[in-house]
């Protein structure tokens, strides 16, 4: 018996010794070994980290890790080995790394950074924003107000991954609002857009870049978001247990240069560049304020309006001689009602066109609403308008035409028909400019501008805008001064040209003191006509100047009549300009104010 409890003895021991060895290491031991071996426990959370179709991990988290290795490698010439394993759900890896006692051990799983888990692990510094949203099915209409959340939102019931901030915000929200609904917890191998598009609930939180990725690869998905009680983290980050001396290095590494220029590239593989712009955009402020909500209104708009443009697009070749039709019905309809009811000079003349004017305005609404069922689109009128755009300009002419030919002879007609007939031109007229401007923004879409280059004369331009601008400054107590050498022309289209000056005289007045001056001028530089447009704003900081020309930019300037600001005005300047062979360049000090210096060639 005892050569078998000797062998015995040296197979425990043997084993004891191989599992000592797989443990992993702390950075003290990597540092002396020059080499380590760390454990990743790792669950399933796209696209931080996920498997690919052959079954290889990928991801922004694991592309990050494998990041700190070659940082260690370059920096400390530490050779580091990463062994991911697949923890047991998300709550099963995050408790994982609560009990270690291993220094080694790291969690990978999109960690939200909060106080309360900040007491069991400890969490790398963040490396992007996290936001996250209430969506629910679109049964749900969107609400608007507190009171009206209460009633619709009582009782329903909501879907979470237990163990996540999803479901933290969801019971703070009960408490907040001191209702109750049911919270109906999926296995967390499964999404909880999974879980609505499922049925098992009615709303739940969902990571910002999740929902804007599905709504960019589904515009028409049967998911919408919730204006009211958007909820801001810390960041994302990764854990490790409460023993671990890799917290010091894993942050010296993401705050590195390095790190620097990897992050972006890593992170817009799986968000794409527009979507990580408007993460990075959000700042880091507990709560979500309103002008990032607007960035984000933008960002849902911009989504769903480029595939209604390409829906929209490809319905209107397949089906082109039904709408040419159904306009043409339309406005010779309204074009004979309005030429009949002012022809008869009756007194009822008034009632009966609006009656009439009702009546089309209710067809119309019949016409837009069949359209979007076509386009499986929303229900915005906005949308059948961009459709139709193009074929509407003909009967709006009519109408104007007629009510023209109508004016001619006022001998006969009274005062009272004389203003019904000037109205009907002048809605004429607004409706075509309308249309225009949104064929424009179609334009800027599609990237297809039609540049048209005319002579322009800057003395009719300058006085359109004074008239237009002088009352808007007086109220802020801001002069205007225009004025231009001599009688100077350029070549430009004269509604980019119109658009230009406006954005940046609007600009101007926005950010200026009271008490200060304006200055718009045109001066003859050789072949060239330079117009300049001077403030004595707050100017633009090094910082500012770096990025004022980009869209969607805030910038650290603000109105000084509480105005509001798009960040859209100066992309637009300067892509106009750049189209009309223009070119911008600005002076600026901080304090001292601005001047912006256009250049054109001379007609």
């Amino acid at each position: 018996m005892q050569p078998f409890f000797t062998r015995l003895f040296f197979i425990l021991l043997l084993l004891s010794t191989s599992i000592s060895w797989a443990q992993p290491d702390s950075w003290e031991t990597a540092r002396k070994n020059k080499a380590a071996t760390i454990d990743l426990y790792w669950y399933v959370s796209s696209p931080f980290i996920f498997q690919n179709t052959d079954n290889t991990l990928t991801g922004i988290e694991y592309e990050l890790m494998e990041g700190f290795a070659q940082f260690v490698n370059d920096k400390y010439d530490v050779k580091l080995t990463l062994n991911w394993i697949e923890g047991d759900g998300f709550k099963g890896t995050y408790e994982r790394i609560k009990k270690s006692q291993q220094s080694g051990d790291f969690g990978i799983s999109a960690f939200s950074i909060t106080d309360q888990r900040k007491q069991d692990v400890l969490f790398s510094k963040s490396y992007m924003m996290d936001v996250a949203v209430l969506v629910s099915s679109n049964e749900i209409p969107v609400i608007q107000s507190e009171e009206e959340f209460k009633k619709v939102f009582e009782g329903l019931t909501a879907v979470s991954v237990r163990g996540t901030t999803y479901e933290k915000g969801l019971n703070d929200l009960q408490q907040q609002l001191g209702i109750s609904f049911h919270i109906n917890n999926i296995p967390s191998d499964q999404t909880v857009l999974d879980g609505l598009l499922s049925g098992v609930g009615n709303f739940a939180y969902i990571d910002l870049p999740l929902y804007l990725i599905g709504l960019k690869d589904n515009p028409t998905s049967p998911i919408i978001r919730q204006n009211l009680y958007p909820m801001k983290g810390q960041g994302y980050g990764m854990i490790m247990p409460k023993n671990s001396d890799w917290k010091a290095i894993i942050d010296e590494y993401l705050n590195s240069a390095y790190f620097e220029s990897i992050q972006s590239d890593i992170i817009e593989r799986y968000l794409e560049n527009d979507i990580y712009e408007l993460i990075k955009s959000i700042s880091s402020d507990s709560n979500v304020n309103a002008d990032e909500l607007i960035i984000l209104l933008n960002k849902e708009k911009e989504i769903q309006n480029k595939l209604l443009l390409e829906r929209a697009l490809e319905l209107q070749e397949n089906n082109i001689i039904q709408y040419v039709l159904i306009v043409s019905i339309i406005g010779a309809l309204l074009g004979l009602i309005i030429f009949y009811r002012l022809y008869k000079g009756k007194e009822a003349a008034v009632s009966n066109l609006q009656s009439h004017k009702e009546k089309v305005e209710l067809q119309q609404n019949k016409i837009e609403q069949a359209n979007a069922e076509l386009l499986t689109l929303n229900e915005e009128k906005n949308n059948l308008i961009r459709v139709l755009a193009h074929d509407l300009r003909s009967p709006i002419n009519q109408v104007a035409g007629l009510a023209e030919i109508l004016l001619m002879d006022k001998a006969k007609l009274s005062k009272e028909q004389i203003e019904i007939i000037q109205q009907v031109i002048n809605s004429s007229n607004r409706l075509r400019e309308m249309i225009s401007k949104i064929l424009d923004v179609d334009a800027i879409e599609s990237r297809e501008l039609n540049v048209k280059l005319n002579p322009i004369h800057l003395n009719k331009i300058f006085a359109e805008l004074h008239g237009e601008y002088d009352t808007i400054a007086e109220n802020k107590h801001i002069k205007l001064n225009f004025k231009i050498d001599e009688e100077l022309s350029i070549m430009g289209d004269e509604v980019f040209v119109n658009q230009i000056l406006d954005n940046l005289i609007s600009n101007a007045i926005k950010f200026s003191n009271a008490n200060s001056t304006v200055v718009l001028k045109a001066i003859d530089v050789g072949d060239k006509v330079e117009i300049q447009v001077a403030d004595k704003g707050p100017g633009f900081t090094p910082e500012d100047q770096k990025k004022m020309f980009k869209k969607y930019q805030r910038l650290s300037a603000q109105p000084t009549g509480g105005e509001q600001s798009t960040g859209l005005g100066l992309s637009i300047v300067k892509m106009f300009t750049e189209l009309m062979g223009g070119t911008i360049s600005f002076d600026s000090k901080v304090g001292m104010g601005t001047t912006f210096k256009l250049q054109f060639n001379k007609s």
